[in-house]
């Protein structure tokens, strides 16, 4: 049926899209983005007529066939973000023209207020911009380094070679990112739909394992030192939600907390550390203490 038809996994290994693998949903059938582009308007299935009115407001025009998923989630930190590419039949010939096809990532939850349904806000926005990616907010002519030509339908290379989809044109990988409160529970719905008419499909790929929150990232550096030398391992924490947890051990003992562990360099031991953030995140490291040959003078 419909619903299954316009949603579908997807593995890019041989293809142009951008992102690896993950979730396709489109305005038709997902069977539309199969190389090679040797179609000039494809479309395929949908005709539901399903519309959605976050996404009609996006447009401003009605929409059609509308592919929605949406569930309910709890970050484990600080924000989400998730990489994307917006795909289209619509362009170029209709940047401009009406058939402004869109989507949007719809989120709401605590601290979130925005005009959508349930106070959401549309996080599928041109980098360092307010604009949301559509057809005629992202092509050749507008925010253009994130757009990519994928032929015409009948130009070589991409109307022989399968590993251009079929779609005319993309975006580059986009990241969608908000702040979110953790532990909380929050809702978000990423749906696209064809603006204007029901022709000519347009889809959204998700990339697995990329719906995340950050974990804390370390900066450690090995230390070397003369043996019997006090010193000390310093460590750098980005990423995550601060304030941090540190624990620091030698061959299972815990010898100290925080960001600089004072040590002596005796041989060569190697300390982990365990950095748990505000919300929970967890990250290990370890570290190298050795000790300097000693250094011999030879008179001349």
């Amino acid at each position: 049926n419909s619903a299954n038809e316009q949603a579908a996994s997807f593995n890019s290994a041989n293809a142009n899209v951008g992102v690896s693998s993950g979730i396709l949903l489109a305005t038709g059938s997902a069977a539309v983005a199969m190389g090679p582009n040797n179609n000039s308007g494809a479309y395929l299935g949908g005709a539901t007529g399903y519309s959605d009115a976050d996404l009609a407001g996006l447009a401003g025009v009605q929409v059609f066939d509308a592919a929605v998923l949406e569930f309910d989630f709890v970050p484990a930190g600080g924000s989400i973000s998730f990489d994307f590419v917006f795909a289209s039949e619509e362009y170029i010939e209709y940047v401009g023209a009406g058939f402004n096809d869109v989507f949007g990532f719809f989120l709401s939850g605590p601290g979130i207020t925005g005009p959508y349904a349930n106070n959401a806000v549309n996080i599928a926005l041109v980098p360092g911009t307010s604009t949301p990616v559509a057809i005629d907010n992202v092509n050749p002519m507008s925010n253009a380094s994130y757009y990519t030509d994928n032929g015409d339908g009948y130009s070589y290379p991409f109307s022989s070679d399968p590993s251009y989809i079929q779609y005319d044109g993309f975006t580059t990988p986009i990241t969608a990112s908000h702040a979110v409160q953790c532990g909380q529970t929050y809702h978000i719905k990423l749906a696209v739909a064809d603006a204007g008419d029901e022709i000519l499909d347009s889809g959204v790929f998700l990339e697995a394992g990329a719906f995340a929150s950050p974990v804390p990232a370390l900066n450690l550096a090995d230390v070397n030192a003369p043996c019997m030398t006090a010193t000390t391992v310093d460590l750098t924490v980005t990423g995550g939600t601060s304030p941090y947890d540190v624990t620091w051990s030698l061959n299972g003992n815990t010898v100290g907390t925080g960001m600089s562990l004072p040590v002596t360099a005796n041989g060569n031991d190697t300390y982990q550390v365990t950095v748990v953030d505000a919300c929970g995140g967890a990250t290990t490291g370890s570290v190298n203490v050795g000790s300097l040959p000693p250094q011999v003078d030879v008179p001349a």
